[in-house]
């Protein structure tokens, strides 16, 4: 499995950014490479993200397991494994937000290319989604995974 992290700081209090990390239906709004999250019915949600000319979709269980700390999986999907987590710590001036994810992808002979590729794409979804519901955030560990992707396609919505 390949994971990824993403850390950065933010001015915003941790209490509402863990609550608006909490509302998924909106992360679409945010990120240019999300096409939709819906509800999939018993506490599920239907995730589509553009990827690699197409799309790759998933349905997931998300729940908050601490005050500060939302815990995702994939339930079934596109991947072969898809988990992860968000959290948020105060610090002086607003927050830390954390953004995990292990993953594997449904190919396992294109790994390398395609693993690379998928984690990217979240990575970037993720920090559009922290920049919308933080404020101006600042990339504290995992930057080197927002380089290297072209812009989000506008022409596939």
């Amino acid at each position: 499995m390949t994971s990824r992290v993403l850390r950065a700081t933010a001015p915003m209090p941790a209490d509402d950014v863990i609550e608006r990390l909490g509302d998924e239906p909106a992360f679409p709004a945010y990120a240019g490479d999300l096409l939709s999250v819906s509800d999939a019915g018993g506490g599920l949600r239907a995730w589509v993200l553009a990827f690699r000319g197409g799309t790759a979709a998933w349905v997931q269980r998300s729940r908050r397991t601490e005050p500060y700390r939302i815990e995702f999986e994939q339930v079934h999907g596109d991947f072969r494994h898809l988990k992860g987590a968000w959290t948020v710590a105060g610090v002086p001036g607003g927050c830390e937000i954390a953004y995990e994810v292990g993953y594997s992808t449904s190919v396992p002979h294109l790994a390398g290319a395609i693993d690379s590729a998928a984690g990217r794409v979240l990575i970037r979804a993720a920090h559009q989604i922290m920049s919308a519901v933080a404020g101006p955030v600042r990339v504290t560990a995992g930057g080197h995974f927002l380089s290297d992707l072209p812009e989000p396609r506008d022409a596939v919505r």
